[in-house]
């Protein structure tokens, strides 16, 4: 029995990564199926790389900012954790994103919980539901504050590509449908709040009912922390080196000098979706939506948004990958070491 739920369980997921796999295939070719390889290359050497430099140590930092902020949550279950070890976690975690999406989240918790033995994997767990609820917390914040101060500049994109054809291409505003949309969210998560224990009691509701209390208990989590206002601080900052990573590849680029910091908000807005959508590193995902949107905003050819793009990402993946890399030596050396004594 062990062994049939083993196999069933492993061919679930070899079933998942290679259809992860074959969409961010599938993106890459649109993509890049228009792309003049001249003119690509000639994008890539009108790039000022200092400013891709300073991307890829804003990289550095942020990484940095995730660590002791995990850190802090960490410190709940085991006073002994330190920001290494939540460093080491983080950056190894985004190394296996690369190599199946999602999975850097358990990774980085068997770290942090062999770096430091009073560390649990179950507990640190629960601390990375805590962790991405109050992300996900934040990027609902931004994109609210987002519709509301550069709606008028960025709306046109999202009812264009997102708003109007997931409507049916309704008359009425698109700006007016978004704050429906928002309005109907509220209104559902109040719903399922009032009856929870009724919904509860189905198999689908009672997972949509724990996913929505394990993202209350995580937002919660923040407020009952010795250091909390550290907390936010950290939270801040690293939403802040979000925007400077977008607001440097901006800069980065020739043709899209004299954009402003409504521009790189916009860009970072746009540029989360690519890193959210399930596919190994935002691989495809990231270049089709960042290309697109550049096109569609900017009015620069295809061909310079999908440069904009492959020289965003692939900042963002060379730092991943560079201190996912040199944590991922560490780890190995450490198990080595300790597992001699």
């Amino acid at each position: 029995m062990a062994e049939g739920k083993t196999k069933r369980f492993s061919a679930k997921y070899i079933i998942q990564y290679v259809l992860m796999l074959a969409l961010a295939v599938v993106l890459l070719y649109f993509s890049f199926r228009k792309i003049s390889w001249g003119e690509f290359v000639d994008g890539l050497a009108s790039c000022r790389w200092g400013w891709i430099a300073a991307a890829v140590a804003t990289g550095f930092f942020e990484y940095l900012i995730r660590g002791a902020r995990w850190k802090m949550l960490l410190g709940q279950i085991d006073p002994e954790s330190s920001v290494w070890a939540s460093y080491h976690g983080v950056t190894i975690g985004n190394l296996a994103n690369f190599a199946f999406p999602r999975i850097g989240e358990i990774a980085r918790c068997g770290v942090v919980s062999t770096l430091k033995k009073n560390t649990t994997f179950e507990g640190a767990v629960g601390t990375v539901v805590a962790e991405r609820a109050w992300d996900l917390f934040c990027l609902i914040m931004i994109g609210v504050i987002f519709a509301v101060l550069c709606w008028n500049e960025f709306g046109d994109f999202f009812s264009k590509q997102m708003i109007d054809p997931a409507s049916g291409n309704f008359t009425a505003s698109s700006l007016r449908i978004f704050f429906i949309i928002i309005g109907a969210v509220i209104l559902l998560a109040v719903l399922i709040y009032a009856f929870r224990k009724r919904i509860s009691k189905t198999k689908a509701g009672a997972k949509i009912v724990g996913f929505l209390s394990n993202l209350w208990q995580g937002i919660k989590a923040a407020f009952k922390m010795k250091h909390k206002w550290l907390f936010f601080l950290y939270t801040a900052l690293l939403w802040g080196s979000f925007y400077a990573t977008s607001y440097f590849t901006i800069e980065a680029f020739p043709v899209l000098d004299g954009l402003g910091w409504k521009d790189a908000l916009f860009l970072m807005v746009v540029g989360s979706f690519g890193w959210v959508i399930p596919v190994q590193g935002g691989i495809g995902a990231f270049h089709f939506i960042i290309a697109l949107a550049a096109s569609q905003v900017y009015a620069v050819s295809w061909n310079d948004g999908v440069v904009f793009a492959t020289i965003s990402h692939e900042s963002q993946a060379l730092s991943m990958i560079l201190c996912g890399v040199i944590s991922l030596i560490y780890y190995a050396l450490y198990k080595r070491k300790h597992a001699r004594q």
